[in-house]
């Protein structure tokens, strides 16, 4: 926009701006909300303190929106029927939905169900939003025996249950960790730096580069758990009272079954991997290296945007099964309890959020990783058995199973015989 069309902007917007109040004024027709409001969210230091940051003396157009992300359309229904809706924004494949829940502003987008489409989402919307906090509702299963269908983990810590190294030595350990990028927004505060990037070449020094400087670049660190603030996790846990009960036979998936069972929230861990982990064996070696309560698909890259933005940010995962009970799955349930306490969210972040970290003191005490008195070890040994049968669909349609002899030429290749070279 040149410097002519600007001004000309600004003098029709003053004009426009002083008829609707002349108008207001002599005939009495209202100003539409936020008449005077920029359209910019302000800044922490134009807001009033915590203290003083009641909703309905602020006004909705004085406060910065929350932003709530979803995943699929089960997570994300509960929230925009809860929701004002007044616009929406489509940008580059998502649609953010921009109105108010409980009378507060808020905008809402479905990000898909990998980490990346929720990293992608997540930096769109904070981006180009600027939320106060932003919130990941939706569901996730089980991984500790006391949680159950129908209760909510939110997310005093978040893992890569993805990033691991298995050892010949049969143990397994955290990789690298995520890597980011500091920046005077990025906010590392609780994290658990697990280890930092050497200084990538320059034009002057790439020929000679090599594997680079063993110097540690104290700007490129290495994260094994972000922490979420203190905070949001305190206000979340105060939202157990509005679940109510879930029926044992839900719980279970055991039609027979009967009574109910009072749903909860718990501050956790939340485990993220694009996996869908069942066997009691593999989660006890998945959790004895990531002390987990959850498991889902795109907490670490929503964590990992806003602490490289430097946003609030918190996960509210309704549990929608349990690998306790294999029959169990209540997806619908499981949505609708993260909106509850979502909503109960919305209605209580003040307008300026603390980034104080959570740390492990803040985690409920049936929490796996405050039981068992660490988040991630340093080693978890493990064992491994061979394939007993692989089945798979042929490019003709037809389904093949291989087993026995079949199955142990593709099993050659796995000795360290076929690896020889000459």
């Amino acid at each position: 926009m040149s410097i002519q069309e600007s001004s000309l902007r600004r003098r029709l917007a003053t004009a426009s701006l002083a008829v609707t109040l002349l108008a207001a004024l002599l005939f009495g027709i209202a100003l539409p909300a936020g008449a005077f409001a920029s359209a910019r969210p302000a800044s922490p230091s134009q807001l009033p303190s915590p203290h003083h940051a009641r909703h309905a003396r602020l006004g909705a157009a004085a406060l910065a929106p929350i932003g709530i992300i979803d995943a699929f359309g089960a997570e994300e229904a509960p929230i925009l029927a809860e929701m004002h809706v007044r616009q929406h924004v489509d940008i580059d494949g998502f649609r953010f939905w921009v109105g108010t829940l409980a009378g507060v502003p808020v905008v809402n987008v479905a990000s898909g169900e990998v980490d990346e489409t929720a990293e992608l989402a997540t930096y769109i919307l904070d981006t180009r939003f600027h939320p106060r906090a932003v919130l990941f509702s939706g569901t996730a299963g089980a991984q500790n025996a006391a949680v159950h269908v129908g209760d909510v983990v939110v997310s005093g810590f978040v893992v890569d249950k993805s990033s691991i190294h298995y050892y010949l030595g049969g143990y397994q350990d955290g990789y690298s960790g995520e890597e980011v990028g500091i920046t005077r927004s990025s906010d590392i505060r609780g994290d658990s730096v697990v280890g930092y990037g050497t200084p990538l070449p320059t034009p002057s020094d790439a020929s000679s580069y090599g594997y680079g400087p063993s110097t540690a670049d104290k700007k490129w660190v290495f994260v094994g758990a972000f922490a979420a603030p203190e905070q949001l996790l305190a206000i979340a846990t105060k939202a157990s009272s509005l679940l109510g009960t879930t029926t044992v036979a839900d719980a279970t998936g055991n039609p027979k079954a009967t009574g109910t069972i009072a749903n909860k929230v718990v501050a956790g861990v939340i485990g993220q991997a694009d996996v869908w982990t069942e066997p009691l064996s593999w989660i006890e070696a998945q959790n004895m290296l990531y002390q987990t309560d959850a498991e889902e698909n795109e907490g670490s890259g929503f964590a990992f945007m806003n602490t490289q933005l430097g946003v609030a940010w918190l996960l509210v995962r309704g549990i929608s099964d349990s690998v306790w009970y294999p029959n169990a799955y209540d997806g619908l349930l499981s949505s609708k309890h993260a909106a509850v306490v979502v909503r109960y969210l919305v209605q209580h972040i003040p307008a300026v959020v603390s980034k104080a970290p959570a740390t492990l003191a803040d985690l409920s005490r049936s929490a796996n990783a405050v039981r068992a008195g660490y988040l991630i070890a340093k080693r978890a040994y493990f064992t491994v058995s061979s394939v007993p049968k692989v089945v798979y669909v042929s490019r003709s349609g037809r389904t093949v199973t291989l087993t026995g002899t079949a199955l142990k030429k593709l099993e050659q290749e796995y000795t360290y015989a076929a690896g020889r070279i000459g």
